[in-house]
């Protein structure tokens, strides 16, 4: 691209507009029309320092991320670090940015922001969720510093970052802890980033958060049960499950049938069969599901049910899937699943 192409100059001219939305317009057509080679990071920096808005703001940040000249390092430093002046959103977008840009000399300046326990916990949360933006170069000291933060969206941001680790390096003896924390979404990720360590996962730690008083906690449980099962086997009681399979979240019993799904020959048959009348259709579709895994272990007076399900279930997907069923289980090979993507129930559009 030439820096005097007609319409790269007349997008410049439309970042410099009275008004907002062309000015937002011309943003976005800059990264569409591939003129990032071109683009003066200089101009982007007067662009940021002239407006107020934040998503105008988001907007320009976002396009310095992707520009190819280099940013302009030292007036990004000095709004981050204006905690007089600068809002808490320009600071988190600008910290964001040079994380994002890997800025080697503002990584001192970003560590000195982040570990200060009177900034904002917005911004130190954002600012802990890019350490992993940055690799290597930032210490094992300061994640595990974060992760012991009195302030809890910072040591959730912590455990989100470990979480990404590869699984032998995330520390089980530092996670768990968390796993009882009051707050819950710190609860919530916690059980997680204790998944994320796969095999080495204490299984009755995920068990017992399936009686957690918050139903998201719950729902990180259950979907980690899913893979308990894989990896563990009979090893995992199957009673916490059956009693979660009478939970009031429905994502929860969804789950719990997900997890019956891969071991369809030890689990009783009748939990699942009980499943089918759930009022909740994914529910039912998930017992279904089951329900075709368990062979010649599924009783023939399901099959009225089945048929009754298939024919008038108000749920396009339920009928598909009970239709399956009652295929396998006269012993014949239905085709691949295929999902509608027409004939929603307002159900299955979530209104």
């Amino acid at each position: 691209m030439r820096k005097n192409d007609w319409f790269y100059l007349h997008l410049l001219q439309e970042c410099q507009s009275a008004d907002l939305q062309r000015r937002l317009d011309a943003l976005e057509d800059l990264c569409k029309h591939e003129y990032l080679d071109l683009i003066d990071a200089q101009f982007l920096l007067d662009r940021l320092n002239s407006t107020t808005s934040e998503r105008e703001q988001s907007a320009i940040l976002d396009l310095m991320c992707q520009i190819e000249a280099p940013l302009p390092s030292d007036a990004l430093m000095a709004i981050l670090e204006d905690w007089e002046s600068s809002t808490v959103f320009l600071r988190m977008e600008v910290a964001h940015t040079l994380a994002v840009k890997k800025a080697e000399e503002a990584l001192d300046l970003f560590c000195s922001v982040l570990l200060d326990p009177e900034e904002h916990p917005w911004l130190r949360e954002t600012m802990t969720g890019d350490l992993a933006t940055w690799g290597e170069r930032i210490s094992e000291e300061i994640v595990l510093t974060l992760l012991a933060d009195p302030e809890p969206a910072v040591c959730t941001a912590a455990l989100e970052v470990l979480r990404e680790r590869p699984s032998q390096t995330i520390p089980l003896e530092l996670v768990l802890p968390y796993c009882t924390h009051e707050k819950q979404y710190v609860r919530e990720v916690a059980i997680k980033t204790l998944l994320a360590t796969k095999q080495r996962v204490p299984p009755q730690t995920i068990l017992a958060a399936l009686g957690d008083p918050e139903p998201q906690v719950r729902a990180a449980a259950s979907y980690g049960c899913i893979s308990l099962v894989e990896w563990f086997g009979d090893q995992i009681p199957l009673e916490p499950l059956l009693q979660a399979l009478n939970d009031e979240y429905p994502v929860v019993r969804e789950n719990i049938l997900d997890a019956f799904g891969k071991v369809p020959l030890h689990i009783p048959v009748e939990p699942v069969a009980a499943a089918l009348t759930d009022s909740t259709y994914y529910v039912r579709c998930a017992a279904l599901e089951t329900l075709s895994l368990m062979g010649e272990r599924v009783p023939s007076s399901l099959s009225p049910l089945l048929q009754e399900m298939s024919g008038s279930d108000p749920s396009s997907q339920v009928r598909l899937r009970a239709t399956r069923a009652l295929l396998l289980l006269h012993g014949m090979t239905p085709g691949p699943l295929k999902i509608p993507i027409i004939d929603l129930t307002l159900e299955e559009l979530g209104e």
